[in-house]
């Protein structure tokens, strides 16, 4: 067999247990991580539904923080959904030049 030193056994036990704690993290982010898939074909693809998106979604998008992502779910329920794009410039917090920079994150369902 191999002659090994005290010190190589430990470093080798050492690699060892690394791996195996690598594995198993490997194995615990695969196992409980979600996977979000956006149902988005051709010039829509990775825009979020207005009318469909969660808070987690909207947070997604730049420029889009917690209030103004439920100011925005907050305004779809009072109005049954949005109608069109610009309908966000009736938000407060979302003037003229915030529309401008979010508005094209967005599709309507």
């Amino acid at each position: 067999m191999l002659n090994l030193t005290r010190d190589e056994r430990r470093v080798i036990l050492f690699l060892i247990g690394v791996a195996l704690l690598g594995m198993g993290i490997n194995f615990f982010h695969k196992r409980h991580s979600r996977i979000v898939l956006l149902p988005c074909i051709g010039e829509n693809l990775g825009k979020v539904s207005l009318n469909k998106a969660d808070k987690k979604l909207l947070l997604g998008v730049t420029g889009i923080g917690e209030k103004l992502a439920g100011r925005i779910i907050e305004y779809r329920q009072i109005y049954g959904g949005f109608k069109s794009i610009e309908e966000l410039k009736n938000i407060r917090g979302i003037d003229s030049y915030r529309y401008d920079k979010i508005k094209d994150s967005f599709i309507l369902d």
